[in-house]
This record gives structure tokens, sequence and C-alpha cells, in this order.
């Protein structure tokens, strides 16, 4: 998913973007562990489905229950509002906590998609345009109170709030009827019935169009229940009500976030997750750099901890060689991108900032390793179905150190020079010394091929939600920087990327892209069997590459994780770029 709106993390923060998920390396070791990267060969991306999945999720093989684990890494979540979150690693972190009508289960090795608070997967009307979810017996929140059909439809309507979930998907907007003007239940038409209760189990759900995919999209917090009764606005954030195996102990927005064991939570309803651990210890906007060092050395909490930021290039010898068994890469859903904001720099400008970037001299400063990336051109990612290789602008292939005489002449060409230079605005993390060394070596580059540069440094807790403002200054680096699917086909991609959908729910697309042509061809081949969309999707790629450049894509990412000597059984989820979060366990 899956960012999902994607996770900045590591290195990538010092580059200015959203780091996300990728691509398998192809000289990656034949042996891998599940979950890992693994041969030569490209495998496609795929999430099976499991309809008949019943809890208890499989128990992992010598697993022990205890213990803590803290997880310190270089992101900053904005806040922990399910109805909001559309980012790797608050799903991640909101997939231990709350239960959706599906979920992921991580079995033999291959994520499947499986009924979490549902019975099944739900089922659909022969015209494809009503989908009904029966909720299992006995689900509660952590404070005892049953679940009901209408808390999940009072959570799926708060999912249009204007104000309540600004950065969350959109889906629910393009497919669901009446989505698209409907404001959610405290600014919205209060008979809006696009998702309706019909008893205290039977969600159904009316759609404008077939979506084939909902099944999926189910699985995300905006499908976690809330009731109405205890929705506490934008102070929800602060304690969202758990369904899961854990609920939030402690949060300091910006900080920290404690969980811990939930214990309405019944196993025995629930086919996805495991609870070994006692509790789980978030530390967020940390140098990533220090704490990967530290972890590798394990004394102390270090021991139980694990970090998921890219791994610093100053030690690959030791991943590579004593301690290779603290650390796993795999594949991921991500591409990375540089957001274009189409409506303030011109085509032609844009064309001349993709051959002046300089993408090897910033991950050469940013620590960047071949073990968290591999070189990209394409929106994307090589494992999705329809995937179209491609080279872009000059022959741009997601390498090299960028043209600055060829972008002179191109903003010559486009009326800009010395006399009149083309500003580039954009925020960059100013308390993260990785992410200052960064900008000083982009602003640079950038400079020398031709463009004035405006660079706003803010603290990393601020910047997720001033890069993420569409009214905002910047022009540049604005989110989202890259994108990770939300399942693997491409109408996970682009429908929420450059469609004017998001930008009415006041959220940012790919070059805030509001255009009509745009919004009909996706139109058209969402209109089209899912089996049939993938080599449309493909031809899009290409064409909204040459035709509007709203980002430059230039990386497919990899999961990365260093753990510390008493982790064990961290797996790479291949449809996330995350760990499997409730299959660790602690040796004690």
């Amino acid at each position: 998913m899956r960012w999902t709106k994607v996770l900045t993390v590591g290195a990538a923060v010092s580059l200015g973007f959203v780091a996300a998920c990728g691509a398998p390396n192809p000289s990656a070791d034949n042996n891998a562990k599940p979950g890992q990267t693994g041969g030569g060969k490209l495998e496609q991306a795929s999430s099976g489905l499991m309809p008949d999945a019943k809890g208890p999720a499989p128990e992992v093989p010598g697993a022990k229950k205890g213990g803590i684990l803290t997880v310190p890494y270089a992101s900053t979540p904005a806040n922990f509002d399910p109805s909001d979150q559309y980012y790797t690693d608050t799903i991640a972190i909101l997939g231990i906590t709350h239960r959706t009508l599906t979920s992921y289960s991580y079995r033999d090795g291959k994520s499947v998609l499986v009924p979490d608070l549902a019975t099944d997967l739900g089922k659909v009307s022969d015209d494809g345009l009503t989908w009904t979810f029966t909720l299992k017996d006995g689900i509660k929140y952590e404070d005892g109170s049953p679940v009901t059909a209408k808390d999940v439809v009072f959570a799926i309507k708060r999912s249009f709030d204007p104000d309540l979930a600004a950065n969350g998907p959109t889906y629910q907007r393009d497919f669901f009827k009446g989505g698209k003007d409907y404001k959610g239940p405290y600014q919205g038409d209060k008979n809006w019935n696009g998702v309706e209760a019909t008893d205290d189990k039977t969600v159904v759900i009316h759609l404008e169009k077939p979506f084939e995919s909902l099944s999926y999209f189910a699985s995300y917090p905006q499908f976690s229940p809330i009731p109405e009764a205890k929705d506490k606005k934008q102070d929800y954030t602060l304690h969202p009500l758990a369904t899961g195996p854990y609920k939030f102990d402690k949060y300091t927005p910006g900080s920290e976030l404690t969980l811990v064991r939930n214990d309405q939570w019944d196993p025995a309803t629930d086919p996805a997750r495991n609870n070994y651990l006692d509790g789980y210890d978030f530390k967020f906007g940390v140098d990533s750099t220090k704490v990967q060092q530290a972890i590798l050395a394990s004394n102390g909490v270090d021991a139980t901890s694990m970090n998921w930021d890219p791994i610093d290039s100053s030690l690959i010898d030791q991943i590579e060689g004593p301690k290779k068994d603290q650390f796993v890469e795999g594949p991921s859903s991500c591409v990375y991108t540089v957001n274009l904001v189409t409506s303030k720099i011109p085509m032609e400008v844009r064309k001349a900032v993709a051959v002046a970037y300089p993408f090897d001299s910033l991950r050469k400063a940013g620590g960047e390793t071949t073990h968290s990336f591999t070189p990209g051109t394409t929106f994307i990612p090589p494992q999705i179905p329809g995937w179209v290789d491609y080279k872009g602008v000059n022959g741009f292939d997601g390498t090299g150190d960028g043209d600055p005489a060829k972008a002179k002449e191109m903003l010559a060409a486009a009326g800009y020079g010395p006399d009149k230079p083309f500003e580039l605005v954009y925020y960059y993390t100013n308390d993260v010394p990785t992410a200052q060394k960064v900008n000083q070596v982009r602003k640079q580059k950038l400079e020398a091929a031709g463009f004035k540069v405006k660079d706003m440094g803010v603290p990393g807790k601020d910047r997720r939600k001033l890069y993420a403002d569409p009214k905002g200054p910047q022009n540049i680096l604005q989110a989202p920087a890259g994108w990770c699917f939300d399942w693997p086909a491409a109408d996970s991609i682009f429908p929420p990327m450059v469609t004017s959908v998001s930008m009415a729910q006041g959220s940012t697309n790919w070059g805030n892209l509001q255009d009509a042509k745009v919004d009909a061809e996706v139109a058209r081949i969402q209109k089209l069997k899912i089996e049939e969309q993938g080599p449309e999707w493909g031809k899009f790629d290409k064409w909204l590459f040459e035709n509007y450049l709203p980002a430059i894509p230039y990386q497919y990412d990899k999961g990365n994780y260093v753990f510390g000597t008493k982790v064990k059984n961290v797996l790479n989820d291949p449809n996330h770029g995350m760990p499997v979060m409730t299959q660790i366990w602690i040796e004690q």
C-alpha cells in the first residue's frame, strides 16, 4: 500500500523526498529468507484471496511471548486518526491496534487478503454496484463495548470529512454513490446513504460504478469502526479506540507512542494477527544512522529494537558481513518521485528540472545504497502487471548527476536565464544533519543548472503537514514524493495520484493535477475488467510522463530492517515494503 502515501524514512528524508518501498534486487542472494529479496527473476506482485480464513492466526514456530519491541525511526507522523491515514508507517502501526473489514495475513512466505471484522471478503451484486459485509460475532473495543455495523458505517462516512480526512485515500469519493459531493457526517448531507447499516451486523456499500478491488480497499484504516458517541473529532487521534491486539498507552505527538496489550481482543476471531509481544515503543524523528549503529551493536534496549529506515552506506560492511543476520531487505510497493507542481512550473521547465536533477550526488550525500533502492524511470513499479519500461526526458534513467549545461539551454528556450531565473521553492528537514547535508548538495547543483532556489528549512515534526498542503508556497518536492501501490494493480496508483478527486478532497497528488484529459483517460481504463486494465495502465504511465511530467519517477524502493540480536522473525511484506509486525517475537 501503500503509501499508500509514502513514509518519510532514512536517507529519503535527507533527500527531501517521501521514501517508499520497491522492486527486487536482481543481484540478491538466491538463498534469501522468506520475505527477503532473492534470485534474479523479477516476480510479479500478487496478493491472493483467502475468503474462508478463520482465526486464530497460525502460530509462528518457536515463537515466545513477552518483551517490548522498540521502533525508533526518522519520520514523524502527523497524527493517528484512522480516517486520515494513508502513510505506510502509520498504517503499519494502526494495523496492530485497529481491525478493518478485511486484512492482510502473511502465510507461507506470501501476503494474502483475509476476512478481519467481516465474515468474508464481501459479497457483490450481479451488477457490481452493491457490496455487503457481515460482521463477526464477539468483536469488542478496548473498553469492552461491542462493535456494530453502525460504527463501521460512521467511520467510512467520517473518511469523507475535508478537515478530519484530508490526507486519506480517495477511492470512496471516486466510487461510492454520491461520494464526490459528500463531506462526511458533520458537514455533509444528513440523508446520504452511499454506505448504510441495515442491522447491527450488516454493512452495505452502494457504488456509482463497479469497483472490483473493493475487498482490498476495505483493509484500510478508514474501514476500522469508530463509535459516533465517542468521536472527539480532531482529538480522536490522541487515543483512537482499539479493536486489535494492542491499544494506545501513551502518545506524545511528534515524539513517541507506546502500545500495550488489549485484553478485549479475541484471537479466535482474528486470522491475521498474533500477539507475542507485551507491547511496542515507537520513537519518532530520530537520526537513523546513529540508531542503526546502536541496534547492530545491540547493547541494552538496542538488542530489542528495530529500525525500518533505508540502511546507511556506512554500515554496509557490517550488514554484508558479521551482522548479516540482523538485516533484512525485500521487495516493496513504492516508487520515489520528485513532485513538480504543474500549475506553478511550466512543462518545459519541468523537463529542465528532470535533466538537471543530481540523483547520484544526493544519494551519496544521503548515504543511500542499492540495498534500499533500484534506479527507476516509471510511475508503475516493475512487479505490477502491465508495466512498460521506457526512458524519459533526455534519456533519463533514474541515475547520473544531472546535465546542468543542457538544463540551462532548456531554461533559455523557455524564456529564463541569469537575468530572469526560474525559482524552485521547497521545504526540507533542518533538524537532521544528513538532511541538511543533502539539501546543501541539492541547492548547489540546481543553482549550477541555472535555477534560483528558495529552500525552507523546518523541523521534521512539522514537515509532513507543511509539504502536504496543496495551498503551500512550494512548487517542487511537495507531497506525495512517491507512491506505494495500495494493492498489486495500477488501479491503486493512478486514480488517487493524478485525478482531480484528491485535490477536491483538499489533499495533493502528483503535480496537483486537475486535468480533464487525464480524468477522462483514467475513467476509461477503470471501466475495463481488472484483468484488461494492466496494459492500458502501462501505456498511460508513458503518456503521462511525456505529456504532463507531474513528477519525476527515479527510484524503486526496497524494504530495509535492522534489528537487535534478541528480535526474531523479522519478515518483509512485499505488498507493503514493511515488516510483518505481529509475527515478530523477542528472545527472553
